[in-house]
């Protein structure tokens, strides 16, 4: 940011950008290789990064606002998703408004033959990764730059399954991540500092001891996840969380702190017992070759 001149109040935007483009789920994060006139996720982080902020720079020089507290933001996040032509359409219309999107995407899809063009809600898609806080207690141990997903004790102790346990035949890899057996309502603590990027609840926690052929008939259950402040490539999830009170404690485009309780540990989704399943994948690929092993390093830092 400091490169292009960028007021610090831009910071929480920017990552807004990346979490709506790409969600951390690819190394072009802020999907900025066609604007470099390369194929689509042709480039790197460092790259997507450079790039997709100089684009936000020359937009909002255009549009003339210095911090993002301006009137005018809304009209630079839409024309990051439509192009700098958005600009002096909405200037001509009385600026940016959901009514003005709406018209310029389906006069360009019209003008270009196509059935839609980019996406006229862009503005409030990125909003929601701008959300609130999570309000959550900081009672987590902080490990180096992470904190336990659970407490010490349970950490340490009740671990039953390693990356790589058992065959996921219903995804068709070894298993990526870890559980470990506790009972339900057991704390859950973000292990980073990051960003709500999607949550599910609303699953029943299933009988214990289940048939293990029914189970896999099911979905996830009720599950967090989050993308870290300081690597937008991994995606953090919390699995099979209690369809009891403050199962999920957060909501999506929330900013989470490290060590912060964000829900409890149940029994829902796919699963046949109680227990918490934590998985950190590079680009959220839900694959034993995306799996980052933080355990055993963990865990030898509390020995």
């Amino acid at each position: 940011m400091e490169d292009q001149n960028l007021d610090e109040s831009f910071s929480p935007v920017l990552l807004a950008i990346a979490s709506q483009e790409s969600g951390g789920r690819v190394p072009d994060i802020f999907q900025s290789s066609e604007s470099l006139g390369l194929p689509p996720n042709s480039i790197g982080p460092e790259e997507s990064i450079e790039q997709g902020v100089k684009y936000f720079k020359e937009l909002a020089d255009s549009v003339g606002i210095e911090s993002a507290s301006d009137e005018g933001l809304d009209l630079v996040l839409q024309s990051y998703n439509f192009g700098e032509g958005f600009i002096d359409y909405a200037k001509e219309r009385g600026g940016y408004s959901q009514e003005t999107a709406n018209e310029f995407s389906d006069y360009m899809a019209d003008e270009s033959g196509w059935s839609s063009y980019g996406d006229p809600k862009y503005v409030s898609h990125v909003n929601k990764y701008m959300g609130s806080t999570a309000t959550g207690d900081v009672e987590g141990e902080v490990i180096g730059d992470m904190a336990l997903p659970l407490s010490k004790d349970a950490f340490m102790n009740d671990l039953m399954c390693d990356i790589g346990c058992y065959y996921d035949a219903g995804s068709d890899t070894p298993h990526p991540g870890y559980d470990w057996n506790v009972p339900r309502g057991t704390k859950a603590f973000s292990m980073v500092d990051g960003t709500v990027i999607e949550v599910s609840e609303g699953s029943p926690d299933n009988p214990q001891g289940i048939p293990l052929s029914q189970a896999l008939t099911m979905d996830l259950g009720n599950y967090i996840r989050i993308i870290p402040d300081n690597n937008k490539g991994v995606v953090l999830s919390y699995f099979h969380l209690t369809g009891q009170d403050n199962g999920v404690m957060v909501e999506e485009g929330m900013k989470v702190e490290k060590g912060q309780v964000i829900g409890h540990s149940g029994n829902s989704g796919r699963t046949t017992g109680e227990h918490l399943h934590v998985e950190m994948l590079v680009g959220g690929d839900y694959h034993i070759d995306s799996a980052i092993k933080f355990y055993d390093e963990m865990k030898a830092k509390l020995e």
